[in-house]
């Protein structure tokens, strides 16, 4: 009876082992919701309208694509890269010298190199934390239109639209998540990242082309520099292939 029991207890954890076999390459494809932190996020009125101390967004979204390769037998070791695409926008009405309607937005493609330490990789649940180094290139628009003219200056109504100049940036992201593995196959991820986009790179310039602003991140007098931060919280699905078998 004992041995009967052991051969059964050995063919369960066998079956086990085969059900939560681990990926050795995985592909995960995410969408999830951005959160600007200051002085990426700021809220524009009459007195800092023309200051730069913010790029005034209050919202945003992510998509992205992430590759993970298992380095050690044992999957917890993990080389990462990919990218995200990051849009954010912002939109108030304020009085200056006259009544105007603001509308920005800015977009943030981010390709990342990194690795992860996942601590259960041999397990249908398997959380994460990782670390990435980043490229940012920055682009976007804003929007100024006058609702009501002041008779004294004598604005007129209608819209201004300005550019973002290009700008690139490098920085770190640090994060955590969620594997679960349905099958071999297939899976699903959580996670969030916190992002440090410029930490090198930044600059201040003070001229811009006709219709064009520049991102000046750096400081310049009393201009203070810009730290571009934001907090990122995706879930997506994950492709599997290759299998880290489970003893």
């Amino acid at each position: 009876m004992k041995k009967a029991f052991a051969v059964l207890m050995f063919l369960i954890l066998a079956s086990a082992g085969s059900i939560y076999a681990q990926p050795k390459f995985v592909i995960a494809v995410t969408g999830g919701y951005d959160l600007p932190l200051p002085q990426l996020k700021g809220t524009i009125d009459s007195a800092n309208s023309t200051l730069g101390e913010s790029y005034f967004v209050k919202t945003g979204f992510n998509l992205g694509l992430t590759g993970k390769y298992a380095l050690d037998k044992k999957g917890r070791i993990r080389l990462t890269f990919g990218g995200s695409y990051n849009k954010f926008t912002g939109e108030e009405s304020y009085s200056h010298t006259n009544d105007i309607d603001f509308h920005t937005n800015m977009s943030i493609i981010s390709a990342n190199l990194g690795a992860e330490y996942s601590f259960t990789p041999r397990e249908k649940t398997a959380p994460f934390v990782g670390l990435d180094l980043t490229g940012n290139f920055f682009s976007g628009k804003t929007e100024e239109t006058v609702t009501a003219a002041s008779t004294t200056d004598h604005d007129q109504f209608g819209t201004t639209t300005s550019t973002l100049k290009s700008a690139s940036r490098f920085g770190l992201a640090i994060g955590g998540g969620v594997d679960v593995a349905f099958n071999k196959s297939i899976g699903a991820i959580f996670g969030a990242k916190y992002h440090f986009a410029n930490l090198v790179g930044k600059e201040y310039l003070t001229t811009s082309a006709a219709g064009e602003y520049n991102l000046n991140d750096k400081e310049n007098g009393s201009v203070k520099a810009k730290n571009i931060m934001y907090f990122q919280i995706y879930l997506g699905i994950t492709f599997h292939f290759g299998q880290l078998k489970k003893k």
